[in-house]
């Protein structure tokens, strides 16, 4: 396989403590997989390499990707409950129940990955109360637990993927397990920072760099998208101030312009049946901001018999990639109806997000242009340019 410089630079450094900056479609899980192998061939033990990737569904990815049986690979959760297990082999896991709401989970566990620092939500002791009586453990309580047991650990290679979603509590578990003869290698996007409503913060990435002392290298060459999509990614996300400054970069050509349709719910539905059925022999993935967006869009798909279409929300997609993406009612971004969470940059990071899914072709619908939308400096079309 050939690798541009920068990969090489991050496959093969010799700094102790990295921060890989990986634009979006850039080769990040190759180059882990490729240092991880480089540390192998050049004499490291498999039991001391840890790789911590963000959700299981990536976990298993690179598993099946890097092909070397034994190696540590796991989430955050999943590594803090293999340590748990070693001495309580019991452990049960909370997820849900009808005792207490999503929404007050979710204020539970910012306040826990805060490690304590927000406001304590009401019900935060009669919910521990709740755990401790029934011998349950929360997502949370498992990296909690672990805390003041890991600085005694066998790794001397430890891997980070998405570092951009890290929150204040897993960042503290990766400051316990640090030691002199210990290599870190953080691996993350700022500009694909979207999960804050979780607990992550952008800041992060500079605290990484200043505690672990940390050499900053950056991928930037996409090998996912069409110019034309770069381009206007590019043009949406350098709007955003909280950033480390960089362009997407790429050798693809412009093949197919990306399109704004502007026009109401009806014609945007319209729009996306006539797209489709006039390309059969492609693939569309249709992005949205919210689920209940689609109730009607997926109606007026099956009424046509048109089942070749993949959905999903913008948090989903993360990671994932398309060769023909609708964009759905753009314009309800930024999302301001959230009582709990509201950050522009990040709603600028998840529209970012959404539009370098795409490979081939992208088409965004909005019922009216709005300053996101503007920025992205493409070409707007409606009913008339269609149809008439």
């Amino acid at each position: 396989m050939k690798f541009n410089q920068q990969q090489l630079d991050a496959i093969y450094s010799k700094n102790q403590n990295i921060l890989l900056i990986a634009g979006a479609g850039s080769g990040k899980t190759t180059v882990i997989i490729e240092r991880i192998k480089y540390l192998i061939e050049s004499g490291v033990k498999k039991d001391e390499i840890l790789c911590i990737t963000f959700t299981k569904k990536a976990a298993d990815e690179m598993k099946s990707r890097i092909k070397e049986k034994n190696l540590s690979i796991y989430t955050f959760h999943a590594f803090c409950y293999k340590e748990l297990k070693k001495e309580n082999n019991t452990i049960q896991i909370f997820k849900s129940n009808d005792l207490y709401s999503e929404k007050n989970l979710l204020k539970i566990s910012l306040y826990k990955n805060s490690l304590f620092q927000t406001k304590k939500p009401k019900i935060y002791d009669s919910y521990q109360t709740y755990l401790k009586n029934n011998h349950l453990y929360d997502f949370d309580d498992l990296i909690l637990n672990v805390l003041n047991k890991i600085s005694l650990h066998p790794y001397k290679y430890i891997f980070i993927d998405e570092f951009q979603d890290t929150n204040k509590l897993q960042f503290q578990l990766l400051l316990n397990m640090k030691r002199n003869n210990v290599s870190f290698f953080a691996v993350g996007d700022p500009d694909q920072s979207i999960y804050g409503f979780r607990g992550s913060y952008i800041d992060i990435l500079n605290q990484y760099i200043k505690k672990f002392n940390a050499q900053k290298l950056i991928l930037q060459y996409n090998y996912r998208s069409d110019l034309y999509i770069l381009t206007a990614a590019n043009n949406l996300i350098k709007h955003n101030k909280n950033r480390f400054k960089k362009d997407l970069l790429t050798t693809n050509p412009k093949e197919k312009e990306v399109l704004i349709f502007i026009g109401s719910k009806d014609e945007q539905i319209n729009y996306i049946i006539h797209l489709i059925r006039n390309n059969q022999n492609k693939k569309y993935t249709i992005l949205y901001r919210n689920n209940y967006q689609i109730l009607e869009l997926k109606a007026a798909l099956e009424y046509f018999f048109i089942n070749r279409v993949s959905f999903y929300t913008f948090h989903e997609s993360k990671g994932l990639e398309f060769d023909n993406v609708i964009i759905y009612e753009a314009d309800i971004l930024p999302y301001l109806k959230d009582e709990t969470f509201f950050n522009i940059e990040e709603e600028r990071r998840l529209f970012f997000v959404g539009i370098t899914r795409a490979k081939v072709e992208l088409y965004i619908t909005a019922s009216k242009m709005t300053p996101f939308l503007k920025s992205l400096k493409v070409k707007r079309v409606t009913m008339k340019d269609i149809f008439y």
